[in-house]
């Protein structure tokens, strides 16, 4: 499909474009999607009745380079509460069927067999899942899965401000520097100046453009001296089969902990294990979990000067129920002896439910997932995965709130979480970094209240052009917008 890319950026609203509609019938209460963030979006939809029982539910794929669909299954029938996961490790999807149920499922898109909690998923199949949910999904239930697949190399950039840096303070320009509360346990390596090559650990974002940093540098950064932000990742000071010691660190205690380190020189180079915990200088590997390869005691020991890198673990899923829970829970999915939901993790500081989602926020907090809270509110928290403790982000969205019927996806790279408003037809961006939410395009069609799905996703086709695609919700119709002007 033509894309007309003649408008001016920052002031021309680019125009809906129609797609192939849905061909499975209306998309009613229970619809989500996910991306493979390559070609294909993957579609569960509840199309046999908007009440809010049972019905027929389908699964399809659209393939977003030639605009057509494929049936591929008829799922358990489900509701609202429906959700979608697309595994980009194992190559499957993920799908919980909401109302009220505790089943799930997944499609396996290989030629061969995978194991997925130590059950077998037969080739290009849709196979239901004997290990239930540890309790039932249902409206703004959530599926949501970490990788380091999409963590950028270098997660934010920043020049050093005139004033207001110290030895353990880093102030940036404000036109380089906006940075927001989940790159708090991130590294900062200086690239320019005096102080070029230190490398510390971000302990607080203490203001949009302020970060404070642990141990303190030799010395503060001078004016324009240049910086970046990323993944934790420095050298060994001492190893052993079980741990990894980085004496010139501070980190936080158990900030990576359910994280994973992976030795990037030495002997035992490419070797990835989980972390049980960490104090301020040492990481103290997981004890071998049963069909986990990525578990247990390094083959043989590190050497004492070898490179090492903390990346979020892909091994993990965790699933919000929804429903105005305040409960987490989280999965291995490739272990083979006692597999099974964990107990619920830290309380959420508020029910999630109607228009409520979960992300993995990559290019922003790859080591923390994002919730926004739906039911009726405007609120937005903060998970972190290795303390397990939860932060309420401050955000200032005047008078909306957000309730069943919206629909939400984060905008690759921009920090920015789309909310699709129920009920009309605005749309808004959220930044994550200032916490402003922004008037955004308006939809072509009212998205209604009541109508449960998680209809919005941000897809970045081959080309390198950025498109928002929504399914109107108790219809087929299918559309995209270009939204490169942001």
């Amino acid at each position: 499909m033509t894309v007309n890319y003649n408008f001016k950026k920052g002031i021309d609203n680019p125009s809906w474009q129609y797609m192939a509609f849905f061909p499975g019938g209306n998309s009613n209460p229970g619809t989500s999607q996910c991306w493979d963030g390559t070609r294909y979006m993957y579609w569960t939809v509840q199309t046999g009745t908007t009440a809010t029982s049972a019905s027929t539910t389908v699964l399809y794929r659209f393939d977003t380079w030639t605009n057509a669909w494929q049936y591929l299954a008829n799922t358990t029938s489900g509701n609202q509460g429906i959700d979608m996961e697309y595994d980009p490790v194992r190559n499957v999807v993920y799908l919980m069927h909401g109302a009220g149920l505790a089943s799930w499922q997944v499609f396996n898109l290989n030629t061969t067999a995978v194991t997925i909690a130590n059950q077998s998923i037969p080739a290009w199949s849709l196979t239901t899942v004997t290990l239930n949910l540890p309790t039932t999904s249902n409206v703004g239930a959530s599926l949501t899965m970490p990788t380091d697949s999409s963590v950028p190399a270098v997660i934010d950039t920043g020049t050093a401000d005139s004033t207001g840096n110290t030895t353990t303070q880093v102030t940036a320009t404000a036109a380089t520097g906006t940075f927001g509360q989940g790159m708090a346990n991130l590294q900062l390596r200086v690239l320019t100046g005096a102080q070029a090559g230190q490398l510390r650990t971000i302990s607080a974002v203490s203001a949009p453009n302020v970060l404070t940093v642990t141990p303190a540098l030799p010395g503060a950064l001078a004016t324009n001296d240049t910086f970046q932000i990323e993944l934790v990742q420095d050298v060994a000071t001492a190893t052993s089969t079980t741990t990894v010691t980085d004496t010139t660190a501070n980190w936080t205690v158990n900030a990576y902990a359910n994280m994973d380190v992976i030795m990037t020189s030495g002997s035992q180079i490419g070797s990835r294990r989980r972390i049980a915990s960490n104090t301020a200088t040492v990481l103290t590997l997981a004890t071998a979990v049963t069909g986990n390869p990525r578990t247990g005691p390094f083959a043989g020991a590190p050497g004492a000067t070898d490179s090492y890198k903390i990346v979020p673990s892909s091994d993990f899923i965790y699933f919000q129920p929804g429903n105005n829970s305040t409960s987490l829970y989280r999965l291995d999915l490739v272990a083979t002896t006692g597999t099974a939901w964990s107990a619920a993790l830290a309380v959420a500081p508020a029910g999630i439910s109607g228009g409520g989602n979960t992300f993995y926020p990559a290019a922003y907090a790859p080591y923390q997932i994002v919730a926004l809270r739906g039911n009726a509110a405007n609120n937005v928290y903060m998970y972190n995965i290795g303390t397990n403790a939860w932060t309420t982000l401050t955000v200032f969205t005047g008078s909306e709130t957000f309730g069943t019927g919206a629909s939400s996806a984060m905008i690759t790279g921009k920090r920015k979480l789309l909310i699709q408003k129920e009920g009309t037809t605005r749309l808004y961006a959220l930044d994550l970094l200032t916490g402003i939410l922004e008037p955004f395009g308006t939809m072509p069609y009212a998205a209604p209240g009541g109508q449960d799905g998680k209809r919005a996703r941000i897809v970045t086709t081959a080309d390198g052009a950025m498109f928002l695609y929504i399914m109107r919700a108790g219809g087929p119709e299918f559309f995209r917008v270009p939204i490169e002007w942001l």
